[in-house]
């Protein structure tokens, strides 16, 4: 298989189906490029609902920073453009946690329309404590509850402590 015939959901476990909505879109129709950081977005919100279900808890993400100690925050964010969606399609937005720091985490999400990848979202967060809003290492239940669920599982940086 080429790296064109490559099916651009493998290796997400996490794939929710959304529809471009009017309002997404420019006046061609064509969605606005700031909406796919928003897309990515609600990938990342159904992976940590997912993690926070599998936790045996009901479907509430109010429970994320009780179970794993921590939340996160957006560092730095890179999108990558490859083919425009448009209004009313539907589209996948498939995301998998990648790789962890001793603070941070990566992520990548694809937005998927039909077979055709049309964009590829890359994300970094740092971890936090939401009394402090102090940065501190990421939780171990958060890596392993992640670990758990990836299919690829996430790279660990080597870092000195």
């Amino acid at each position: 298989m080429t790296k064109k015939d490559q099916n651009p959901r493998e290796g997400f476990r996490l794939i929710t189906p959304i529809r471009v909505r009017y309002a997404e879109a420019d006046m061609q129709g064509i969605v606005f490029n700031a909406n796919y950081l928003a897309f990515a977005d609600i990938g990342v919100t159904e992976y940590f609902r997912t993690l926070v279900g599998a936790k045996g808890n009901e479907d509430s993400l109010g429970k994320f920073v009780e179970l794993f100690g921590g939340d996160n925050w957006v560092r730095h964010a890179e999108v990558d453009f490859r083919a425009p969606a448009k209004a009313d399609d539907l589209i996948d937005v498939c995301l998998r946690i990648t790789r962890f720091g001793r603070t941070s985490y990566s992520a990548v999400s694809h937005i998927i329309r039909d077979d055709t990848l049309l964009n590829v979202v890359k994300l970094t967060y740092v971890w936090f404590d939401p009394a402090t809003e102090e940065v501190t290492p990421v939780a171990q239940s958060f890596i392993d509850a992640v670990t758990d669920f990836e299919i690829i599982k996430p790279e660990r940086a080597v870092v000195a402590v």
